[in-house]
């Protein structure tokens, strides 16, 4: 397609740039989001209760190893559940000298196990600094005071149950050495009292040998390592965490809410837009902005776009049935607004730049084709050209700077009158016999029915639909009514979003009490034959209002154009086939 802009021709990287669009363009709501995210954050911050933490770091020996297994390490994971227990809580709120219950004292506490150690941390949350510091130490000293006193508590009760075991076997062993003394020599009940001696001596020594660790066991359960401090700050809330917490809810939210939005809008703001929601051909989308409300310099990267559309619709158009006659290009708003006479009006400029006769024709009463072009509203236009009060070539008016290009401004239409279609195409046909091509502007087909009605008669129709402010389903409308005439819609044109147009106040018309019937033609007259009002043959001086036709041009001799010494050059000929070349009276095409 002609433009680098055309959405099918964007790599996946761009396509995927246009769906993150969303986000540029919902901006404010993401940061409407955020702002009122860090506002909760705030009031949170300001509504929770301060609260202190204090720590106290304990370190965790093994209680009742034996020489078997010196080495033996604390299960911290069994350990860090004591320390939450009920009964070392109760422990903890006897020193702390507390009335809450123990229970609520648990729910205060939090024990860390830094890994690779055997150290646990144990910290204790309170409204004030002191009682998290009384509630730490109470917790880390009652831990080990329980811990040592299971400890002590197991170790007497392997004690006493091995020395009564020592007891009962020193017993035995004085039976059966009493038994050794009493028996003779040599007897068999002297041999099993010897037997039954050395048993027991045995065994009273293994339980000696078991009794005597426990004896030298060291029942020290740990000790206080960094003991509890006074906090100098509250721990909670915690401002940083309750803003960022904030922020990241209200832009998750605001992210939410702007895709919602989004897909909920229908406006057009890209190529694809058009050709995903409604299925017309996009033919050139030009870029998302401009703020000139005129016809651009050629230049300007929109009339370069343009001249490729040129370039395009001069190979595809079809040319007319009859032979002779200019291409006739209908382009009409898809919404309110100026985006179909901006384009059209520089569109018909790169026609007219390539060398093309072309005549831009309006019928929108309030069209923003007379502030583009230069050209001021005169005593001649598309009402009175309707009216018969003068033929149709009369009426157009020459755009400064570009000779090849004439405009038929509307004048005083009436909005509450329908535009008699018959009159329409009568000056139509005037127009496509002297002009290359000639470009309608016309409004939405679904308020203004002429563009309904012109549509089946011209070559092609284009709809232009603005940025940001056409909707799908208005392109959807005016597609349906151009449908139900068959007319030949090329594909539309998406046009930059433009400044808004205010219409000069003009006096409404008086509206006649019934329409005149058009009374018909009597025959090519001079001033019907010409693009131009009085115009008159090139070198030679004929009478007031009349012109003739000059000698034909040499062969090789340039023949000038508007624009070039005042001089027309006709685009097509008159009936005897001979191309002529009329010059305009002085001051006749001059602003």
């Amino acid at each position: 397609m002609p433009s680098p802009h055309v959405a099918e021709s964007e790599p996946d990287g761009l396509v995927l740039t246009a769906y993150l669009g969303w986000l540029r363009r919902r901006w404010w709501i993401l940061l409407l989001a955020a702002i009122l995210g860090t506002a909760g954050g705030l009031a949170v911050n300001q509504l929770q209760q301060a609260r202190y933490t204090s720590n106290t770091s304990l370190l965790v020996r093994p209680v009742g190893a034996t020489g078997d297994n010196p080495n033996a390490k604390v299960n911290l994971d069994t350990e860090a559940q004591v320390v939450r227990s009920l009964v070392v809580a109760e422990r903890a709120r006897e020193l702390m000298k507390s009335g809450a219950p123990a229970d609520q004292l648990v729910r205060s506490v939090t024990i860390t196990v830094p890994p690779n150690s055997q150290v646990l941390q144990v910290a204790y949350e309170a409204d004030t600094p002191a009682q998290a510091q009384a509630g730490s130490h109470a917790f880390a000293q009652a831990y080990l005071d329980l811990r040592k006193a299971t400890a002590q508590k197991t170790l007497e009760i392997e004690t006493t149950a091995l020395r009564q075991q020592i007891a009962d076997v020193t017993k035995q062993l004085s039976v059966a050495t009493g038994r050794i003394v009493a028996a003779p020599s040599n007897s068999v009940e002297r041999e099993r009292a010897e037997a039954d001696q050395n048993v027991l001596t045995n065994q009273l020594n293994s339980l000696n040998n078991r009794l005597s660790p426990l004896i030298s066991t060291d029942t020290n359960p740990g000790e206080i390592i960094s003991d509890a401090r006074l906090p100098e700050s509250p721990s909670s809330p915690n401002r940083t965490l309750n803003l960022a917490s904030g922020l990241g809810a209200g832009l998750l939210l605001g992210m939410v809410l702007a895709l919602l939005l989004d897909r909920l809008d229908t406006r057009v703001r890209r190529g694809r837009d058009i050709t995903d929601r409604v299925g017309l051909p996009l033919l050139l989308e030009l870029p998302a902005r401009t703020s000139s409300l005129t016809v651009l310099p050629a230049g300007h990267r929109i009339s370069r776009e343009l001249g490729r559309l040129r370039n395009v619709l001069l190979a595809s158009v079809p040319e007319p049935r009859e032979a002779g006659r200019g291409r006739q290009l209908l382009i009409c708003d898809g919404s309110a607004g100026v985006a179909a006479g901006f384009v059209a009006a520089n569109l018909a400029a790169a026609y007219a730049r390539a060398g093309q006769q072309v005549a831009l024709v309006t019928t929108k009463p309030d069209s923003a084709l007379s502030t583009m072009t230069g050209v001021a509203e005169g005593r001649h236009s598309l009402a009175s050209a309707l009216r018969r009060d003068v033929p149709a070539l009369k009426a157009l008016a020459p755009v400064p700077g570009l000779g090849q290009l004439r405009v038929l401004l509307p004048g005083d239409l009436d909005t509450d009158v329908e535009l008699p279609v018959a009159g329409l195409l009568e000056i139509l046909a005037e127009l496509t016999a002297r002009f290359d091509h000639v470009l309608i502007e016309t409004g939405r087909p679904n308020v203004a029915v002429e563009a309904q009605a012109l549509g089946r008669h011209v070559d092609a129709v284009i709809v232009v639909a603005e940025n940001s402010r056409t909707r799908s389903g208005e392109i959807t409308a005016a597609l349906q009514q151009f449908e139900q005439v068959n007319a030949p819609v090329l594909g539309a044109v998406l046009a930059p979003r433009l400044p808004a147009h205010t219409a000069p106040a003009t006096p409404r018309p008086a509206v006649p009490a019934s329409r005149p019937t058009p009374r018909p033609s009597p025959g090519p007259s001079v001033e019907s034959t010409m693009v131009l009002p009085r115009m008159k043959p090139s070198g030679s001086t004929p009478a007031a209002g009349s012109a003739k036709p000059v000698e034909p041009a040499t062969p090789g001799k340039p023949v000038p154009v508007n624009g070039a010494s005042g001089t027309y050059r006709s685009r097509g000929g008159d009936a005897d086939g001979t191309g002529r070349s009329y010059a305009m009276e002085s001051g006749e095409d001059l602003e």
